[in-house]
């Protein structure tokens, strides 16, 4: 079974509090178009309960508890709400494609034949705003068509994936305890864990389209952010600090 992760968050005042929630709107009506029939966790926090909503009948729609302050966390609460085996995280400023949850799907089962061996971590989407391997400005090759790039059509190993979209399973996400509670760097920090564990992560030919940062930059520039996520680094995993980004702890 599987299971898509879907945690939303935006503050707002009375006069745009149904305002704000567009972009859930937009990803629900594409998870609903395009990947029906599959669990769907929405987990919401902001002024009012977001209305309106594309029917799914597949989808429970529920108020995260006090004290989560960042998306990661939010994923971690939403992962406690499921007993399915594996887990799609998934932004909720991003767009499925039609053949999204398809060509993720046959993806995973390549790795595992031709690769039976080798233990996998998350399976991540390529994107437009995104960083490392999966943006599709990042590709390799000669054009294919003049619409992309022939790598695109490739699954690649990568050291880390950013989980605009991204498959993992339950157990392994467990394993490593979920999400590190920061916005910045909360990626680069479970993939590292996962890594030193044995698993390996593979950027998928799937493609979602993702707006970006709609909830992490709401009243926050980047600078802040990414000073959070160091400052956050420096309390909670100097080891990360230290051994990834060559920094003292």
């Amino acid at each position: 079974m599987l299971s898509i992760l879907l945690p939303t968050a935006r503050r707002s005042t009375p006069e745009d509090a149904q305002v704000v929630w567009g972009d859930l709107r937009v990803a629900l009506a594409s998870v609903a178009a395009y990947a029906p029939g599959v669990d769907l966790v929405v987990a919401w926090n902001g002024l009012e309960k977001p209305e309106d909503l594309p029917p799914n009948p597949c989808m429970r729609l529920l108020r995260q508890p006090e004290g989560i302050a960042t998306g990661s966390e939010a994923w971690n609460w939403c992962a406690t709400q499921t007993s399915a085996e594996h887990l799609l995280v998934l932004g909720d400023d991003c767009v499925l494609h039609p053949d999204t949850l398809g060509l993720m799907l046959q993806d995973i089962e390549t790795i595992h034949r031709e690769a039976p061996l080798e233990p996998i971590g998350f399976v991540g989407t390529r994107s437009n705003y995104v960083k490392g391997p999966q943006n599709v400005r990042n590709g390799t090759g000669t054009e294919s068509s003049a619409v992309q790039f022939d790598s695109e059509l490739l699954i690649l190993r990568t050291e880390m994936v950013v989980p605009v979209c991204a498959w993992v399973e339950h157990v392994v996400f467990d394993l490593v305890g979920g999400f590190p509670a920061t916005n910045w760097f909360a990626d680069d920090v479970i993939c590292w864990d996962m890594s030193r564990l044995g698993y390996t992560h593979f950027v998928s030919r799937a493609y979602v389209h993702h707006v970006g940062q709609r909830a992490t930059a709401q009243g926050k520039s980047n600078q802040v952010l990414a000073e959070e996520g160091l400052h956050w680094l420096q309390r909670h995993r100097p080891d990360f600090l230290v051994e990834r980004l060559g920094m003292t702890a």
